[in-house]
């Protein structure tokens, strides 16, 4: 007897997530254990409202479409936090309604957790449900640590981070372009990045200028105290001002869940940051310290802790660096399908409270395995950037990390034009502009 599917997405989006749920379809509509295939409206929520959108009756053309959809519009998501038995036994209700065999849930360490929980229910229940994780996290958190090869056990690196990764790194060549023309003005910039307390996201600026030719600092939240904030901000003051003294200016780079002090964070249901929804950001503070708006004088004006004329500031590029479509990753798009279209031929084989998963086999030609492991493995787990990877000075990443990364992004990033420094004679006499005296 045929069964029905029904797959869910939960957690952030990314770029490529929809090209997940595409490679699960394309595999799903070609077997004949599947009737119909569905998308749970909202995540977990669209099981409990049961909100299930007929993705089997949908136009070709459409499901086609998913590769170059960026987020997670076409089904939605959520971030909703399966805390009673009732919420359990009401999903497990829904698939015996429906008649549900295979349930997908595409998210990261929080979604696993649910999926595991939903399996264990059925089978304790007696319902033949498979339910499987497709991981998805641009923050890369989602795996195991990194192992003595320099590969990461678990899940070497999780769909949606090389996309990020992409877009870090062409900001910061875009960025540093901007910088060398308003640095006699506004000599640092400071960008906040996502990641929420682990540094993949920012560490990814690095991959913009391998070679270390522009003024750069990355603050991975790792890499400085995780209590004060205050020692934090000095210590970052005193980097900005070395390469302010050797290059006039500066582009900083840093993750948004360093320690600076109290940024008025909301969270989710289940506990995490929402950075984007604070009151105050890591990199706004950053700059009202570099500029010294603590420290103004009696007529208002703030005294800079830079060493150099002009002002810190700021950008926050925001959500919109997991959802830009113009920016992905060809690499990170195609083992987004793959590791979908995985998922649901370990479901297909009758393998349950699985994850599918990214196994790196080769660091010298870069290859990768698609493979399983247990839900419970995953479920709530978050990684961590790892020690050996952040830099001596506390402000950089080591080439082993740009090693391990550099393929995740795809193609080579944008050149832009690079003048000699080829002047003309000085034929008057030094002169200082009145502004400056």
């Amino acid at each position: 007897m045929k069964k029905n599917a029904v797959i869910a997405q939960s957690g952030g989006p990314t770029s490529v997530i929809n090209n997940s749920l595409k490679g699960a379809v394309d595999v799903l509509t070609t077997s004949d254990k599947i009737d119909k295939i569905y998308g749970a409206k909202m995540g977990i929520l669209g099981i409990l409202n049961e909100e299930l959108l007929d993705i089997s009756a949908q136009d070709p053309e459409q499901i086609a479409l998913l590769t170059e959809t960026p987020s997670a519009g076409t089904i939605g998501s959520c971030r909703y936090k399966i805390k009673s038995a009732e919420d359990l036994e009401r999903c497990v209700e829904v698939f015996n309604k429906h008649n549900v065999g295979y349930f997908f849930y595409c998210g990261g360490g929080d979604s696993m957790e649910t999926a595991d929980k939903i399996n264990n229910l059925a089978r304790e229940n007696s319902l033949e449900l498979i339910c499987t994780g497709i991981p998805k996290t641009i923050d890369n958190d989602v795996g195991g640590g990194l192992q003595p090869d320099g590969t990461f056990a678990i899940c070497d690196h999780d769909p949606g981070y090389g996309s990020v990764a992409r877009n870090i790194a062409i900001n910061i060549l875009e960025a540093n372009e901007e910088n060398k023309a308003s640095w006699t003005s506004d000599p640092v910039l400071v960008i906040g990045v996502m990641g929420r307390k682990i540094g993949f996201i920012p560490a990814a600026a690095r991959l913009a200028d391998p070679e270390r030719r522009m003024p750069l600092l990355i603050i991975l939240p790792e890499a400085l105290s995780k209590e004060d904030g205050q020692a934090n901000l000095a210590f970052i003051t005193d980097e900005v001002n070395k390469k302010l003294s050797d290059y006039g200016r500066c582009i900083v780079v840093i993750g948004e869940g360093t320690q600076v002090g109290d940024l008025g964070v909301l969270r989710d249901s289940f506990g995490h940051a929402q950075f984007s929804a604070c009151e105050r950001t890591v990199e706004q503070v950053l700059i009202n310290y570099l500029n010294g708006m603590d420290r103004k004088d009696k007529k208002g004006r703030a005294q800079s802790r830079l060493v150099v004329k002009g002002i810190a500031r700021s950008e926050r590029p925001g959500t919109r660096q997991r959802r830009e479509i113009a920016y992905v990753s060809e690499v990170d798009r195609k083992e987004a399908y793959e590791v979908g279209a995985y998922a649901a031929k370990l479901a297909l084989r009758g393998e349950n409270g699985f994850m599918s998963t990214i196994l790196r086999v080769s660091k010298k030609q870069y290859e990768v395995k698609y493979d399983k492991v247990p839900l419970k493995a995953v479920a709530s787990s978050e990684r961590e950037f790892p020690k050996e990877w952040i830099a001596k000075s506390k402000v950089d990443v080591t080439d082993a990390f740009v090693n391990w990364a550099m393929p995740l992004i795809g193609e080579p990033l944008p050149r832009f034009a690079r003048f000699k420094e080829i002047w003309a004679p000085k034929l008057c006499g030094k002169y200082t502009p009145a502004g400056y005296r």
